[in-house]
């Protein structure tokens, strides 16, 4: 879970003018640190001038370990039964502030709720926004999803989105986000480097775009949509109708 304390501030000038239809300001690459990466692990540092994670205050994110995954027939991630009778699309970009806050907060009451319980699954779709470093986020996750941590990846990329919008090398914040989760690095540069999963990630932008979507993030129930970060009840509400 984000820190109340040092996110709220963030969360409340930003959510609607960073995840609306019109888009924010992208990460500066020349931009200094000025926040520090939490790691879901501490693993020994390889790249010189990486930010040295804290152990982490928050709460720990929700294990999805034990949770069913795969790919749809179209080569979307989902996390849970592929035959749930609910399926929650979720077009998201990894740099909006509102989809971080959809992720860390109201994300897992609906994992614990109808993931784990096999009456839904969640399919991601990606957003690319906010620019270039949308791209390579999203590359980062997919290339994490080779090595069977896609969603492991995502959870780390959202919950250090402010250390990635300050950094001031974003490809190296993303290698250290992908040793956190124990990845195997040289697959990992290797998959990045030869941009392996662009044109997938590109084409579901697109296809996100045909689809209507403008806004960030947006969800797809059964048919029923959803913009914005919206309160779990309102998830609640479109899940017990569509069971």
């Amino acid at each position: 879970m984000i820190r109340i304390d040092t996110f709220i501030l963030l969360v409340v000038s930003m959510l609607i003018a960073a995840c609306g239809s019109t888009a924010s300001v992208p990460p500066n690459p020349g931009a200094p640190v000025s926040a520090t990466i939490v790691a879901t692990a501490t693993p020994s540092l390889s790249e010189p001038g990486t930010p040295t994670p804290v152990r982490n205050e928050l709460a720990s994110p929700i294990d999805v370990a034990s949770l069913e995954r795969g790919r749809t027939p179209e080569g979307y991630h989902y996390l849970g039964n592929p035959n749930a009778p609910v399926t929650i699309l979720e077009f998201s970009d990894f740099l909006c502030t509102a989809c971080a806050f959809h992720v860390e907060e109201t994300e897992p009451r609906i994992i614990e709720t109808y993931v784990a319980s096999g009456k839904a699954r969640i399919v991601h779709r990606h957003l690319l926004q906010l620019g270039e470093e949308s791209l390579r986020a999203a590359e980062a996750a997919e290339c994490a999803g080779d090595q069977g941590k896609f969603w492991e990846m995502r959870d780390a990329i959202y919950r250090n989105q402010v250390a990635l919008y300050t950094t001031g090398d974003f490809d190296a914040a993303l290698a250290y986000l992908a040793q956190s989760i124990n990845l195997a690095l040289n697959e990992y540069r290797v998959c990045m480097q030869s941009r392996t999963h662009r044109a997938r990630i590109e084409a579901d932008f697109r296809a996100a775009q045909d689809a209507g979507v403008r806004s960030r993030p947006v969800f797809d129930i059964n048919g029923r949509r959803l913009v914005g970060a919206r309160p779990f009840e309102e998830f609640q509400g479109i899940i017990n109708t569509s069971q």
